[in-house]
């Protein structure tokens, strides 16, 4: 039996879509949703349909994808950047925006699904990404997926009133935990 690669126990991965720019525009204009992303500035729906426009032909060099329920609700985007093909290697980025959908397991399922991903239909070798250090129920998540915190950036970013500490993780072709 084959595994559907965009699919998970609770979430399943699509492309992006010009519908779903009133949520990214909502999600990413609420402060609490980007308060451990990098997003400073207020989006315009503009600068959401552009990025939704630039992202809608999803493959190798850029694998971004809407996270949505398994009943068609979007609730978050992720995606594998800057890949590498000599190196076998992606920066992994997600956020689930839908604060509904926070703590409930939604996290961990979409990390799962894209990690496998992309191993097995990227041929990643290392999967890595950065975490604010303050950001304690990603680094959880991440790490129950099988990410180890590899080096720690002291005092890299300034956000809201002061610096934080960026840790760097990876995951390993392997590596990923796909049970509890």
């Amino acid at each position: 039996m084959t595994t559907n690669p965009f699919e998970g126990r609770l979430i399943r991965l699509r492309a992006r879509e010009p519908e779903d720019e009133p949520s990214l525009h909502e999600w990413f204009n609420d402060p609490e949703v980007t308060e451990h992303l990098a997003l400073r500035y207020p989006l315009s729906h503009r600068t959401e349909r552009e990025f939704i426009e630039s992202v809608s032909d999803v493959g190798y060099a850029r694998a971004s994808f809407a996270v949505e329920t398994h009943d068609g609700r979007m609730i978050g985007g992720c995606g594998l950047e800057n890949p590498s093909a000599e190196n076998r290697t992606a920066v992994l980025g997600i956020a689930i925006g839908d604060k509904h959908f926070w703590d409930g397991g939604f996290g961990t399922d979409t990390m799962r699904v894209l990690c496998r991903f992309g191993f097995e239909m990227m041929n990643l070798h290392r999967i890595q990404l950065d975490v604010y250090g303050g950001n304690l129920r990603a680094i959880h998540v991440y790490e129950k997926v099988g990410f180890r915190r590899e080096a720690t950036k002291r005092q890299a970013v300034y956000k809201l009133g002061r610096y934080h500490d960026i840790h760097v993780m990876g995951l390993l072709e392997g590596e990923l935990k796909l049970e509890d």
